[in-house]
């Protein structure tokens, strides 16, 4: 910020020299082109206020309750839930147990910083968390302190009630693991996309609402459902079109139009193996090997989902 700031006094000053100079190509060019740089740092510079404002403000705590049976069926749900949904983030090699993961950053391809998911074994930060700070963050990305998490940014706030409460109880009896990754240090472009609202930290409400998932079956309902808290639209685009707004990778594919060409056995083997019906291997962005721990049930209803939407034609 102070870098930015730098800059923009240094061509207001390079401005006001190129506005008293007596030769008038000089003067003119010379105001154009360092006015025109200083309103643009200007801006640029309010939008990474802004985003850093949205990201360390402080943010409602909402009320958040919660029960753990913590029966071995709850805890076995949990597990394959954590091996699916975080170990792709919490996990340097994306395999459970969730000690902490990589450099997110480094991953998108994109300058963001130092953006680490931090460990969530029980000797990490949830030691410090009850139950319900844990559910009241996966639902909202709100810390007990009113902190904004990067939970805030991810659609685990779509998982239901028992889902998350299952997650849950595989967090309290996971193997612990000591160690820290390094704590959050966003770079201006970060915040920038945070300030122009590229980055949403949509979940970060006042309140937590009851969520419920539909019947568990083959069926395109529950494979929504397994979509939307699976974060497939992070990088496929909202419409799963392959359109997705920075700082998502580039290239995901048009899933509209893929998913009509194969098969179910195609879609299983793919999530499975990694290689597409054409024997191509899937890009290396795509976390197929945590798709693939889902079940049968699981693959089968995503199939049928993402088999039924409308193909929307690629730009």
């Amino acid at each position: 910020m102070a870098i930015l700031v730098g800059i923009i006094v240094l061509l207001a000053w390079l401005t006001r020299r190129a506005w008293r100079s007596k030769r008038a190509p000089v003067k003119w060019v010379g105001v154009v082109a360092a006015g025109t740089l200083t309103l643009l740092c200007t801006l640029g510079t309010l939008v990474v206020a802004k985003g850093f404002f949205d990201l360390y403000r402080p943010y409602p705590v909402a009320e958040a309750h919660v029960s753990i049976a913590g029966t071995p069926e709850q805890i076995a749900r949990g597990e394959q839930l954590a091996a699916f949904l975080c170990a792709s983030c919490h996990s340097p090699n994306g395999e459970l147990p969730l000690s902490g993961g990589g450099n997110l950053s480094q991953e998108s391809g994109l300058p963001l910083g130092d953006i680490y998911a931090p460990n969530i074994t029980p000797a990490g930060r949830i030691q410090h968390l009850s139950d319900a700070d844990i559910f009241r963050i996966l639902r909202t990305g709100v810390d007990p302190g009113g902190r904004l998490t990067a939970m805030g940014f991810f659609p685990v706030r779509h998982l239901s009630d028992d889902d998350a409460s299952a997650i849950i109880a595989y967090l309290r009896q996971a193997p612990a693991v000591e160690g820290a990754p390094p704590p959050l240090n966003p770079s201006p472009l970060f915040l920038a996309f945070t300030g122009l609202g590229l980055v949403k930290a949509d979940a970060a409400t006042a309140q937590i609402q009851p969520v419920s998932a539909p019947p568990r079956a083959a069926t395109k309902e529950y494979g929504e459902y397994v979509t939307n808290f699976g974060a497939c639209r992070d990088c496929h685009g909202p419409a799963l079109d392959g359109v997705a707004p920075p700082p998502a990778p580039p290239g995901a594919p048009n899933l509209t139009l893929i998913m009509p060409q194969w098969s179910q056995e195609d879609f299983f083997r793919a999530m499975r193996t990694g290689v597409d019906p054409t024997g191509r291997q899937l890009n290396a962005l795509m976390p197929w090997k945590n798709i693939g721990k889902l079940d049968d049930v699981e693959l089968a209803a995503m199939y049928e989902y993402l088999h039924s939407l409308t193909p929307v034609a690629a730009n």
